[in-house]
């Protein structure tokens, strides 16, 4: 999952590179809006001092666990004391000193760590003091029932009139407190899953003529691997995402797709 957030952020370096004096000339108080979305973003997490979804785990239980977010906030602000970079990570954690719930916020926590290791807090002279610049990640918790916790990613990043948008998601088994795949979730083949879910995709492109869909799309879709999927859970329903510019031109932003298919678990 680490390589994925290598790939987002490759692709924010790329962006950035092209935000020169040229893009931030234009007068000020103009920008290029965020892109629209072809689905429903999730709800923006709360700052995590009292996350008001956090749920108290019963001694011994699986089932469900307690958690918290955590907001690890490391923005920049100008000289007077307004701010230049919102960059932010809203990091889940479970609640509880058990080996599973030690696991699952390791592997959490090494994925906050990646996304600050792979941008940077620096900002370009020619940045204008009124322009604020946004990268940052906010966590909502989709899944938290029936032995299986889920955490939805939405990654915003504006800089120099240059906006993108992005989505991960990370599985978890609360009983083992290992990382979960799409194959460990339901009793299918593989190989039968990985088909269903891409004939669930290019139904539901099907279904949504108004969103411009790149010409090979379906092709893309058929290439995808289930190991390359990116998904989390929703009320026990299997959700996936296409990044920004998989399926649709960048304008598009993210596309999430509910499929239908429920996890067995």
């Amino acid at each position: 999952m680490k390589r994925r957030y290598l790939a987002l952020f490759l692709g924010l370096a790329l962006a950035l590179s092209a935000c020169g004096a040229g893009e931030n000339a234009g007068a000020p108080g103009q920008s290029s809006p965020p892109p629209s979305q072809t689905a429903q973003l999730p709800e923006p997490s709360v700052p995590a001092a009292a996350a008001p979804g956090a749920v108290p785990a019963a001694d011994g239980a699986t089932e469900t666990a307690g958690y918290s977010i955590e907001r690890q906030d490391r923005s920049v602000h100008n000289k007077d004391g307004s701010l230049s970079l919102s960059w932010y990570y809203d990091l889940v954690q479970l609640t509880g000193d058990t080996d599973q719930a030690q696991a699952i916020n390791e592997s959490l926590g090494g994925y906050c760590d990646s996304f600050f290791a792979d941008s940077s807090g620096e900002l370009p002279l020619e940045k204008r003091a009124d322009d604020v610049w946004t990268n940052t990640v906010d966590a909502r918790v989709s899944q938290n029932g029936d032995g299986l916790f889920s955490v939805s990613l939405t990654w915003s990043w504006y800089m120099g009139g240059v906006a993108n948008s992005n989505c991960l998601g990370h599985t978890y088994d609360l009983a083992t407190g290992e990382e979960l795949g799409l194959a460990d979730l339901t009793s299918q083949d593989p190989d039968a899953l990985a088909a269903t879910l891409r004939e669930i995709v290019k139904a539901y492109m099907a279904s949504h003529p108004e969103v411009d869909w790149l010409e090979d799309a379906a092709d893309i879709v058929d290439s995808r691997s289930l190991e390359d999927m990116l998904f989390w859970v929703d009320g026990g329903e299997i959700v996936l995402c296409f990044s920004t510019y998989d399926l649709s031109p960048g304008a598009c932003g993210p596309t999430f797709i509910p499929t239908g298919v429920m996890a067995e678990h």
